[in-house]
């Protein structure tokens, strides 16, 4: 093909988020062994029972080398008890991975005897940093290799991948000339990388701040009419008709009692629902017969009505006869009676529940949850429930402390929530795409699960036609100790067809943000520039990789554009007609920009370690990923605002002038909202908090135009709160 070029109309980028394995060992080769050890190095051969294992051509979910650079950790002491990190800590790094073998090379090596398989205590851990997302859907090793890097980055205007620098090391040796004599490669940076887009979400800045809630209105039913039956009642118990129950009609509070159709999903009486039609979505619960203080009483035998409950106490959900579901919390159950209600979203304990028609409880978790898992153990009922694509949502009745104080001098609180993206079910288990933020606690919250539909059906988030957002999805960003790590995948291709003759395919893993920063003025865009760096880069050097073609094979119908983070009619950015700013507690009429930044001071971390492994120039990562960094280590933070307004008085001078500091009071505050002719819309709100003036230039204009004031403010704090339509950002 006449100029078959690699060219900049058909490059590819997308991202994901990095996750962990967690592989139980099941006392035989079905789990994972020690399969061999020479020198310094072992072998673990994964078994067929893994959940990124695939029954049909017998391989691993895992592209060649492509866990090379992580680190690993052996848990429990059943069989591998010199090798348990909690006793040893023994740390291992992984050198090789082979997709058709099942097999993960690793450096030290084991102090445990070959030929060992793991017991049921016995957990392999592979820490999520530079560990793509396996991809459920890879069953092939030669041609269809993937990882789950299908996020949408946004409205880019410029991207630039970091620049793999090589520190080459030059020897003049004495006696030998003048010329270099001896060259050698030493280490490699990953730095440089960069995005400018139009913010169409702001989930960029989670990964700027680090810290990051979320909250849906959960799963509902669909009300078929023909069939009299709803599409997705979860945890209900659809085998025994005995069991009575409520449905309410969301959108307006009106409600039925109900029973269920032994083996189906159909329920008896939800035909009498007044005003029901085709669409309608509902909830399907337990039947309120009396709420008083702290205590909500069930009719009859409602309650059985739900396939698993924890007496100890839990979470709950109700609709509050407009269209909007509430949480609310209980502390135990006793005969009908629910015990220790307290309304989770509003703060008034019962008034919410006194209203309600229906009761649905989340079912909890078996066991707790702690910071950085990326599993939840469910217990097997619950579990069968779950398929890869599925979401889990935890909503928490227990709080996380955040930078900040309320005006009160209150520490600022947030509940636990967190939802997660499900990549796979096995055993007691659901795996998630991502690590836990939070702890969470078995008698402290509960779980639901989400999908997404093409339109509202089901609970799923929705963007009308008249840009309403529908079922949406409640973020809370804020600084966080450690900043979630992504991949990119970009490629190449010489022509339209996909995957291409000829391609270029990169994973660029271990990114983190070093710097956000987020401006708008009266030129229309609200514009997100993050600059970030990586600690490995991967290529496919055998042309196995199906790579993400965003419009053709992955955001390529209405339910995976939301998947993907661009919904249908979502793209739009945020514009600056639709933005007001107060500063000082007062609104800036005549701004014409601002913006704000935060710096997480983040420094690559390189460490003295061997490799034992031979190289050869189709190795995917180089020499073992021993010259890239191993780490990047988030320091202090810093915050920056801002802003250039025409000037009407001497407020902006007089706050210079008296230095003072609004710790806790006039927060400054961003809003936002999306265009369209709804008053529910996607929207966000963003609070700067304790800061004070650093200057406030009142120049004589040389045009004898109007005063415009450049001020600058140094900051403690901020936080971002935005509705969308992604149960993910």
């Amino acid at each position: 093909m006449a100029n078959a070029l690699f060219k900049g109309d058909l490059a590819e980028v997308s991202f994901g988020k990095e996750t962990g394995f967690a592989l139980t060992g099941t006392g035989s080769a079905t789990g994972w062994q020690h399969s061999a050890s020479a020198g310094n190095t072992s072998t673990i051969l994964i078994g067929t029972g893994a959940y990124f294992h695939t029954g049909t051509n017998a391989v691993v979910e895992l592209p060649d080398n492509i866990l090379v650079g992580c680190t690993m950790k052996i848990t429990g002491g059943t069989s591998f008890g010199s090798d348990d990190y909690a006793s040893t800590r023994r740390v291992y790094y992984i050198t090789a991975n082979d997709t058709t073998t099942g097999t993960i090379t690793i450096q030290p090596s084991l102090a445990t005897a070959t030929s060992t398989n793991a017991g049921t205590g016995d957990i392999l851990l592979i820490e999520s940093f530079k560990a793509p997302t396996f991809d459920a859907a890879m069953s092939d090793a030669t041609n269809s290799q993937k990882v789950m890097t299908d996020q949408f980055i946004g409205l880019l205007n410029e991207f630039q991948l970091p620049e793999p620098e090589i520190d080459v090391r030059k020897q003049h040796v004495i006696g030998m000339g003048r010329d270099v004599n001896v060259i050698t490669s030493g280490r490699e940076t990953l730095d440089g990388g960069s995005l400018q887009l139009n913010a169409h979400t702001l989930r960029w800045l989670k990964y700027a701040l680090g810290g990051h809630t979320a909250k849906s209105q959960g799963s509902m039913s669909t009300y078929s009419s023909s069939t009299n039956t709803t599409t997705h009642p979860f945890n209900i118990v659809t085998s025994d008709p005995t069991s009575t129950g409520r449905a309410e009609k969301i959108s307006n509070g009106n409600a039925v009692d109900i029973t269920a159709v032994a083996g189906s999903t159909n329920f008896t009486g939800l035909n009498g629902l007044s005003g029901i039609t085709a669409g309608d979505n509902l909830l399907i619960g337990a039947d309120v017969a009396s709420v008083s203080s702290t205590t909500a009483t069930m009719t009859g035998n409602s309650l059985n009505h739900f396939s698993v409950k924890n007496a100890a106490g839990g979470v709950l959900k109700v609709g509050n006869g407009s269209g909007t579901v509430l949480y609310g919390s209980y502390t135990g159950i006793s005969s009908n009676d629910l015990q220790g209600i307290a309304d989770i979203d509003t703060g008034a304990a019962t008034a919410a529940l006194a209203a309600s028609k229906c009761i649905v409880l989340l079912p909890p978790l078996a066991a707790a949850c702690s910071i950085g898992d990326i599993r939840l153990n469910v217990g097997a009922t619950l579990r069968a429930l779950f398929s890869a694509g599925d979401y889990v949502q935890i909503i928490d009745k227990d709080t996380h402390q955040i930078p900040g104080e309320s005006t009160d001098g209150t520490p600022a609180t947030l509940f636990k929530h967190e939802i997660r993206r499900v990549i796979a079910a096995s055993g007691d288990f659901i795996y998630v795409e991502e690590p836990f933020t939070f702890a969470h606690a078995v008698n402290s919250c509960g779980i639901d699960r989400l999908v997404y539909s093409s339109d509202n059906s089901l609970g799923s988030a929705h963007i009308a036609s008249t840009g309403e957002l529908q079922n949406g999805v409640s973020h809370t960003i804020f600084g966080h100790s450690t900043l979630p790590s992504f991949t990119i995948e970009q490629s190449f291709r010489n022509s339209d067809v996909t995957p291409g003759g000829e391609q270029l395919l990169r994973l660029y893993s271990g990114c983190k943000v070093q710097d956000a920063e987020v401006t708008a003025d009266t030129e229309g865009e609200l514009k997100l520039t993050a600059n970030y760096r990586a600690a490995r880069h991967y290529t496919d050097t055998g042309g196995m990789f199906a790579p993400h073609r965003m419009f053709d094979n992955t955001a390529n119908t209405a339910t995976n554009r939301k998947v993907c983070g661009i919904a249908v009619d979502g793209e739009k950015p945020y514009l600056f007609q639709d933005i007001s700013v107060e500063v000082f507690g007062k609104p800036v009429l005549r701004g014409t920009e601002f913006s704000f930044s935060v710096d997480n001071g983040n420094t690559d971390r390189w460490f003295i370690r061997g490799y034992e492994g031979t190289t050869s120039d189709t190795d995917q990562v180089t020499h073992g990923g021993t010259q890239m960094p191993l780490d990047i280590t988030e320091a202090q933070r810093n915050y920056t605002f801002s802003f250039k307004a025409m000037v009407e008085d001497d407020v902006l001078w007089e706050e210079l002038r008296t230095r003072r500091h609004h710790q806790n009071t006039n927060d400054i505050t961003i809003r936002l909202k999306k265009v369209g002719s709804h008053a529910t819309r996607q929207s966000a709100v963003i609070t700067i908090e304790d800061y004070t003036i650093v200057k406030a230039d009142h120049q004589v204009p040389s045009d004898k135009g109007p005063i415009i004031a450049e001020v600058e403010l140094i900051v403690r704090h901020l936080k971002v709160t935005e509705e969308s339509p992604y149960y993910i950002l």
